[in-house]
């Protein structure tokens, strides 16, 4: 029959006068009797015709787009059909492919692409059996088959033994109980077993003791751990910022609850709805907010200069280039700026996606250390109770004073005096007249600076020149150095500490970019931008604000309306001690100003602090601009200013008028409502209660100030625009776009807020054809060393085939139908007999299937990093089990980091973890971007910079070198000697039976044995001979030598286990 076919075609060619060369015509005769469009046609179209002939229009020729059905078989703009079903002479691709002359021949000779002869037959043979179009496989919903799956075998055995059918294969003997039990621990524990486990399985004579081996590492904490390991790599997680600076953050408590995730079973379409959307959920908990912060694992930049808007808008297409990477399979990046050249994702639905994570109120440019908000903080238990417990004593105080003040405001008889000037200054900590100005040397002697009105303690670098202010003379700001500083005078104000300022401003027209900075503390990026400051913002509006840390831990109010350029006023504020922004009331000319409250959340101290988190107890009041030196933004001010002054307490609002009013000669005569409300503020009941408020307060803050914080994500109140930027450019939008997810896929339901977890809810909605898909393939890799789609990042056209299709969707449907339960499809897998397959293979089953796609034995490789240092510690002995908490830092060359960056003083140089915790897992180990563990880098693990779902598995000679001379394993192989001599037995013949079998799982053979007892002799001899060598070599690392033991025997044999470490049976997966 495909002889016939084959003639027929070739007289079609003939009567055409087209030539089709021997070897299309032989390789006609090796294809499938039919050829399926996913597996055998799309690919090619997509790698050598998309380019110019997929779905970007901007690089689109001819009209013709061969990723759409209805556009591939239509009429072109020539006349001709691209592809005509059936047709093969009315197909003008067929010609153009076959074609020899460049100006005709496809793809044309400049693109540096060609047709191999088996493609070119391939596309022949689609064309005349109809064309047969499909949709892109991972773009259909998994279909449920009905499949008779015998007994004896599971749904995974049932489909590899179909695939081996089809491919002249058979599964491979099982492997032995030793190998499969090391296999096993490995995989669903990350560790190896004791002697003791290893004993008790094989001992077990019970049919179901391999199950219930299974059910037991399931449940684990070991479990739970080796699988947060895979997930760090996802999130990108890392203890520092990455970037510029690489300063240190505070993100393991995430780390924790990924753990503790896995150790609870969480269904997988929940673990994943909390960590995109936890803050979401109505009244969320602390844990679901705590999630979140997997979106916040991005690094960030703390480079001076950068643009603030253009690196926010870079963790915004970090999370969704994560979330598509992680979730979708899609490598939607390639459409940041334009069309995707070979997937169905336009620029829009970029743009639209990212959407939904625009939306909270984050910092750009950060500082070099340091976490940044939104903001979770995390009380344990005790400390979280003991705040309650003064938060109800503040609210009974503040009851207290509201009931007080409600009793006074009913008293018809009160002091209805106004305050003499005297009572109204008593409260003055500082008054700056700025009448004169001159040269004077520095009181310590250092060099010579400027002083204001004779007063020392008010220097500038650079005079401001004198001119006429509102009463005798002003000062007149221009230039960055004209600001003062106001040092000693000030008290150092605490948010706890009620306070108030007041000056005379007279400002220029200012571009509206920039702020001008009236007074304040406030500090740079790498003091968190700390303290308080009162300024007027690009549209002159008047703003306030109390930082611990911006842009979370604040408070931020401004006016709605502009302050009036070129003319004296009177600004003013006052301040509670609330910590609320409704303490807070500004003033113009004596008059109470409206506000908007751009963030009420404030915890923390405002004192300011140095880069290195310590307190600047005597940091000076800035005027005329601030401390910030690095965003471009340096608020400095452009006018005069006259007559400031602070005060130590809340000014009434009578105070301010009459402090305004001693200014004028037609003072605003003050309100009977002002005068009763000056004199309950000051009436003794009031106050008592006040001070006992703020003794409460300052006890709150100190207890809550040591509370670790994590970045989380918060939804801003009212939705940020998204634009699509023009070639990803952030300074050219081109058009505001909502929240939507790609075209190509399942819409979502209408009835979802279209916000991150209406975006995760569609992610778990069964009619979505990817998210089952590459959540089991990623797992499928976790176990089988390998995904059944060998891209695990891409599920698009470019991507690879998966190699059991059926198998795929069948897993699929099963893993949403079981609830997403990881652990019941984990333990299908390793129950499989696909999985307990011998590594071992014959050469020709090697030849037949070199790469162990179709999974007739098991596959071999070597561990992750992980788990190569972390199986050196628990065979030795020295691993410490414990779960959670803060990361630590084994070993490493010295001067690393300091080589790296001298930018972030909490990261200036690496210090290596004492005691126990040195010998944690792997998992705990502190990951630093731009320098992470060498040791594990050697081996592959990743920097995590990016989402990496799949890591490279290399073998170099670095390794080797590796696992031989670094501090951890040489010290781990001294240990394992100790432990070879304390529990191996008493000869040496025992000792490396024993070794052997805790570094392998398996007794060595006699040969095995003899290398290594020959090994021994040799060592022994050496150090009998040179002492000072046998004690130097057991004197590496932290862990003690057992003073017990036989240094020079201690020695021979910690050259044994070095090689037991090192041999391949211990570090690679059998």
């Amino acid at each position: 029959m495909k002889v016939i076919q084959l003639l027929f075609v070739l007289s079609l060619f003939s009567r055409c006068s087209l030539d089709m060369t021997n070897s299309i015509v032989l390789e006609l005769e090796k294809l499938p009797e039919k050829v399926d469009y996913n597996y055998h046609v799309k690919p090619i179209l997509s790698d050598r015709c998309y380019q110019c002939h997929g779905p970007d229009e901007k690089t689109r020729k001819a009209g013709l787009r061969l990723d759409i059905e209805k556009i591939a078989f239509s009429k072109l703009e020539s006349g001709s059909r691209a592809f005509s079903k059936g047709n093969l002479n009315g197909s003008e691709s067929i010609h153009r492919i076959l074609s020899t002359d460049p100006e005709i021949q496809m793809p044309p000779p400049e693109s540096n692409l060609s047709l191999s002869p088996k493609e070119k037959a391939i596309l022949i043979q689609w064309v005349d059996q109809g064309a047969e179009w499909k949709e892109h496989w991972s773009f259909i919903p998994p279909q449920k088959k009905s499949t008779q799956v015998s007994e004896e075998s599971n749904l995974i055995d049932h489909y590899i033994a179909e695939k081996h059918r089809e491919n002249g294969l058979a599964f491979s003997d099982a492997a032995s109980k030793e190998t499969l039990v090391r296999r096993l621990y490995f995989d669903l524990t990350g560790l190896p077993p004791t002697v003791e486990q290893l004993d008790a399985f094989l001992k077990n004579p019970s049919e179901n003791a391999y199950s219930n081996l299974v059910d037991q590492l399931l449940q684990t904490d070991a479990y739970a751990e080796r699988m947060a390991i895979d997930w760090m790599d996802l999130s990108r997680y890392a203890d520092s910022h990455g970037l510029h600076a690489d300063g240190l953050r505070t993100m393991w408590p995430w780390r924790d609850w990924v753990i503790q995730a896995f150790k609870d079973n969480m269904p997988y379409d929940q673990f994943v709805t909390w960590q995109l959307a936890g803050d979401l959920f109505p009244n969320a908990t602390r844990e679901q907010k705590l999630a979140t912060a997997f979106n916040r694992n991005s690094p960030m930049t703390a480079e001076g200069g950068v643009i603030d808007e253009e690196w926010r808008l870079n963790y915004v297409f970090d999370r969704t280039e994560t979330m598509s990477t992680a979730f979708l399979g899609l490598t939607v990046a390639c459409a940041k700026c334009h069309d995707h050249k070979f997937d169905p994702v336009s620029q829009k639905d970029y743009y639209q996606l990212t959407a939904f994570f625009n939306n909270i109120r984050e910092l750009g440019m950060t500082g070099d250390d340091g976490d940044y908000g939104p903001l979770l903080p995390l009380p344990d238990e005790s400390t979280k109770a003991h705040l309650q417990r003064l938060e109800s004593t503040i609210t009974q105080i503040e009851k207290e004073i509201e009931l007080s003040a409600k009793e006074l405001a009913n008293l018809q008889e009160y002091i209805r005096e106004l305050p003499s000037e005297d009572q109204v200054l008593k409260s003055r900590v500082g008054y700056y007249p700025f009448d004169e100005i001159r040269k004077a040397r520095k009181s310590d002697q250092t060099g010579h600076h400027f002083i204001a009105d004779e007063n020392h303690n008010v220097g500038s670098r650079l005079a401001p020149k004198v001119v006429s202010g509102i009463k005798n003379n002003a000062l007149r700001f221009e230039q960055d150095y004209d600001r003062l500083y106001i040092s000693k005078e000030i008290p150092n104000f605490e948010w706890v500490d009620s306070f108030s300022g007041s000056v005379w401003i007279n400002t220029d027209q200012q571009d509206e970019e920039f702020r001008q900075f009236i007074m304040g503390t406030t500090g740079g990026k790498n003091n968190w931008w700390r303290g308080w400051d009162f300024y007027l913002d690009g549209e002159n509006k008047l703003n306030m604000r109390l930082i611990n840390i911006a842009p979370g831990n604040m408070i931020h109010i401004k006016t709605p309306q502009s302050i009036p350029v070129d003319e004296w006023k009177h600004v003013a504020f006052s301040y509670d001690g609330s910590g609320k922004a409704k303490g807070i009331t500004l003033y113009l000319n004596g008059e109470i100003l409206s506000f908007q409250t751009v963030i009420d959340n404030l915890y923390k101290s405002i004192k300011p602090v140095s880069s290195s988190g310590i307190k600047e107890e005597d940091r000076p009041v800035l005027i005329g601009k601030s401390y910030e030196g690095s965003t471009g933004d340096n608020g400095t001010f452009s006018g005069s200013m006259d007559d400031l002054m602070l005060f130590n307490k809340e000014l009434s609002a009578l105070e301010l008028r009459l402090l305004y009013n001693s200014y004028k000669n037609n003072p605003i005569a003050p309100t009977e409502n002002l005068i009763k409300e000056h004199w309950i503020a000051n009436h003794p009941k009031f106050t008592t209660l006040n001070t006992k408020l703020k003794q409460s307060r300052l006890t709150w803050l100190n207890t809550f100030s040591p509370v670790t914080e994590i970045m989380v994500m918060e939804e801003l109140p009212e939705v940020r625009t998204t634009f699509l930027y023009n070639r990803g450019d952030y300074n050219d939008p081109a058009y505001e776009v909502k929240a939507a997810v790609p075209e190509k896929l399942p819409a979502m339901d209408p009835a979802l807020p279209k916000n991150r977890l209406g975006l995760a809810t569609w992610l778990f909605d069964k009619k979505n054809p990817l998210t089952a898909r590459v959540a089991v393939n990623r797992y499928w890799q976790l176990i089988f060393g390998q995904g059944l789609v060998n891209t695990p990042t891409d599920f698009g056209v470019q991507g690879a085939l998966p190699s059991h299709p059926k198998l795929l969707d069948a897993l699929a449907i099963d893993f949403m139908e079981s609830n997403w339960d990881v652990r019941q499809l984990l333990k299908k897998m390793v129950l499989s007999r696909t999985y307990q397959q011998t590594s071992q293979t014959s050469p020709e089953l090697y030849d037949k299937d070199p790469n162990n796609v179709f999974l007739a034995r098991a596959n071999r490789y070597r561990l992750p990093a992980e788990m190569i240092r972390d199986n050196a510690l628990a065979t030795s002995g020295l691993l410490v089990e414990q779960l959670g908490g803060e990361s630590v830092k084994p070993y490493q060359p010295e001067g690393l980091w300091k080589e790296k960056s001298t930018f972030s003083l909490r990261l200036y140089d690496y210090k290596t973890t004492k005691g126990d915790s040195l010998y944690r897992k792997s998992l705990y180990t502190f990951i630093r971007r731009t320098s992470p563990p060498p040791s594990m880098i050697a081996f592959d693990a990743t920097s995590r910079e990016i989402c990496a779902v799949q890591r490279e598995n290399t073998s170099t000679p670095l390794q080797a070198l590796v696992l031989l001379n670094d501090v951890q394993f040489f010290e781990a192989s001294r240990v394992l000697a100790e432990r070879i001599q304390e529990e191996g037995g008493s000869s040496i013949e025992e000792q490396i039976d024993y070794g052997f079998r805790l570094a392998t799982s398996r007794f060595p053979n006699s040969e095995e044995r003899n290398i290594l007892k020959a090994l021994y002799q040799t060592q022994l001899e050496f150090y009998e001979k040179t002492p000072k060598a046998a004690l130097k070599t057991i004197q590496v690392g932290e862990k003690r030598v057992n003073a017990k033991l036989n240094p020079i025997k201690t020695a021979a044999l910690t050259i044994v286990a070095n090689t037991l470490l090192n041999h391949n049976e211990t570090f690679v997966k059998y």
